[in-house]
């Protein structure tokens, strides 16, 4: 399953270039992106390094969040994401394949009804597409979301006090916490160990309020991350 992350548009590239698209298009949806506070379809990454992101799916959207950038920096910042891991990328693939697939066929049929305007014409197909793919891509975070969130609430309700896990994320050293996350066997844990510790000390009383809170404060984490590292550190502590 992919993860569902907030991604610096920094660090991602595409391999489309940006010529394949109308510059109208990008900038029409650039101004809608500021206006929501964000891209509410979520672009599809492949992590190839530390904070080094390809696009998978969505280049669009990629672009327009460029643009957005570029015209508003403290408001498309952060980009909102599925994440792939080289384990799933040929599953993940495979789905945006038959969504591609749904969206030729709408193109299709949206080219083949009489257009009422030129403005309809620029805007209808990707409007559809956008719609179509949109709902399922709400509907499948959502229930990613749900369960995560439930696991997460589960995890705190059963978590022995003396020994929380929370009290390690606030306590201990950049250093102590690396090797705490390679212990839990979390991939990139160096670069993870420097986000939780910089996000730590941002906050108000230098800690975290709780799971959630670690999850919403650590640029690029995410709930089901924060799960594996629960993972780890239950599997330490049976042991």
């Amino acid at each position: 399953m992919a993860e569902f992350a907030k991604v610096d548009i920094k660090e991602i590239s595409s391999d489309v270039p940006r010529s394949n698209f109308d510059e109208a298009e990008i900038a029409h949806l650039s101004d809608a992106i500021l206006e929501s506070g964000g891209i509410i379809r979520p672009v599809v990454l492949k992590q190839v390094d530390i904070d080094q992101y390809k696009v998978l799916d969505g280049h669009l959207e990629y672009y327009a969040a460029v643009r957005a950038q570029e015209k508003d920096p403290r408001k498309a910042e952060m980009v909102n994401a599925f994440v792939v891991t080289t384990k799933n990328e040929k599953t993940i693939q495979k789905q945006i394949d038959a969504l591609r697939k749904v969206d030729d066929i709408t193109s299709e049929k949206s080219i083949s009804k009489p257009i009422a305007s030129n403005q309809e014409n620029d805007n209808s197909g990707w409007i559809t597409s956008f719609e179509t793919r949109l709902s399922q891509l709400r509907e499948e975070l959502f229930q990613v979301n749900r369960d995560n969130e439930r696991r997460l609430k589960k995890i705190e309700d059963n978590l022995e006090p003396q020994a929380d896990l929370l009290d390690l994320l606030n306590s201990l050293s950049q250093e102590k916490l690396e090797i705490k996350l390679a212990q839990y066997g979390v991939s990139n844990y160096r670069n993870l160990s420097s986000s939780i510790y910089e996000a730590r000390l941002k906050k108000e009383k230098k800690a975290f309020l709780d799971y959630k809170d670690v999850v919403s404060s650590v640029k690029g984490l995410g709930a089901q991350r924060m799960l594996s590292i629960i993972d780890g550190w239950s599997r330490i502590n049976r042991t």
